[in-house]
C-alpha cells in the first residue's frame, strides 16, 4: 500500500469522522488536480488511469474508490448556489423569472470559480476535449432537476411540472452558450455580463414574439 493509500485510509482508533471526512475531501481533490494537470498537458486520450494513480501516488483501486473513469476525475466539485442566493431566487419578486434565474445561475458560476481552485483550468480543457463532454452534460442534467424544482416553488408549480422543466431546460442551455463564450483569460465581470445577456436576449425574443402575435 502506497503512503498517500495509508493517509487516505482513517486509522482504526484515534481518528475522528470530521478527520477521516476530511483526508477523503483531501485525497479526491489531489487525484483530481493531477489529472486535470496530465489532459491538460497530453490530452485525454493520451493519459490512462493508472498513470494518474501513479501521478497521484496512489493504487489503482484507490483511484477507482473516488471516481469511476478519468473523465469523471477531470472534473471539479462543482459547488451549489448559495442558501442565501436560493432564497433570494424563490421570494425576490421585484424582477422577472428569467432575471432571477440569470442572478442565481451566476451565483453558481461566480461560488464554483471562488471554491473550487481547478475550475477556470477544467473550462480550458472541456472545450477542447469533445470526450468529457457526455459526463459534463450528466451533471448539467442534474443541475437542470435541482433547478425545475426551485422554480416549481418559485411559481407555485406542481412538482414535476412541464412549465418548471421547460424553463429550467431552457436556463442551462442558456447559461452553457454563455460559458462556452468566455475565456479564462477575461474577466469574471465579463462573464456576468455574458450570462445576463443570453439570458435577456431569450426573454427579449419572447416578448417580440408575443408582441407580434
Amino acid at each position: 500500500m502506497n503512503r498517500a493509500d495509508q493517509a487516505s485510509t482513517p486509522a482504526g482508533t484515534g481518528t475522528s469522522p470530521s478527520t477521516a471526512s476530511s483526508r477523503r475531501r483531501e485525497s479526491r481533490a489531489r487525484i483530481g488536480a493531477v489529472a486535470l494537470e496530465l489532459v491538460l498537458e497530453r490530452g485525454l486520450d493520451d493519459v490512462t488511469v493508472d498513470e494518474i494513480a501513479r501521478a497521484a501516488n496512489v493504487s489503482r483501486r484507490t483511484f477507482f474508490n473516488y471516481f469511476p473513469s478519468k473523465v469523471a476525475a477531470c472534473i471539479p466539485r462543482t459547488p451549489p448556489p448559495e442558501p442565501e442566493a436560493v432564497t433570494v431566487f424563490l421570494n425576490d419578486r421585484s424582477v422577472p423569472t428569467m432575471t432571477a434565474l440569470s442572478h442565481l445561475m451566476w451565483n453558481q458560476v461566480s461560488t464554483a470559480r471562488r471554491d473550487t481552485a481547478d475550475f477556470d483550468r477544467f473550462h480550458d480543457m472541456w472545450r477542447r476535449e469533445p470526450g468529457i463532454r457526455t459526463e459534463v452534460h450528466a451533471i448539467l442534467a442534474r443541475t437542470e432537476q435541482h433547478l425545475a424544482r426551485l422554480i416549481a416553488l418559485r411559481e407555485g408549480l406542481e412538482p414535476g411540472s412541464a412549465r418548471a422543466a421547460t424553463v429550467a431546460a431552457a436556463s442551462i442551455a442558456i447559461l452553457r452558450v454563455a460559458v462556452e463564450r468566455w475565456r479564462t483569460d477575461e474577466s469574471g465581470a465579463l462573464l456576468e455580463h455574458l450570462i445576463g445577456e443570453s439570458f435577456d436576449a431569450v426573454t427579449d425574443a419572447v416578448i417580440l414574439r408575443s408582441d407580434d402575435s
